[in-house]
Order: structure tokens, then sequence, then C-alpha cells
């Protein structure tokens, strides 16, 4: 399995930060249309943060 150096990193987890922020912000842009989204808010920021914990997991420990 590949690991991630910390910039690797870095760019993989404000990726999936700011696209999960977005999906949040169109599920309520949805849910103010009065119609309901297949997905509860809230859900994409949990998903988001346990997949930048495994990218956090998989990055390579720099050497002091």
């Amino acid at each position: 399995m590949k690991k991630f150096n910390k910039i690797e990193s870095n760019l993989i987890c404000d990726a999936l930060f700011f696209h999960a922020a977005n999906l949040e912000l169109e599920i309520l842009k949805i849910e103010k249309k009065g119609k309901r989204s297949f997905f509860a808010p809230g859900y994409y920021t949990k998903i988001s943060q346990e997949l930048i914990e495994k990218v956090k997991s998989m990055t390579k420990k720099q050497k002091v």
C-alpha cells in the first residue's frame, strides 16, 4: 500500500474537507427549497473526517 508524503496528505485532506463542505451546503439548499435530500446533514462531514483520519494514518512519518 502506498504511503503518502506530508504534502500529498495535506492536499488530499484539504480536498476532502472542502468537498464535504460544498456537499453539506448543497443539502442545506435542497432543504431550504422544501425538498428532501437522500443524505442527512452531517453525513458527508462524518465520512470525510473518517477518510481524513485514514489518509493521516497512511502518511509517512518524518524523521527528526
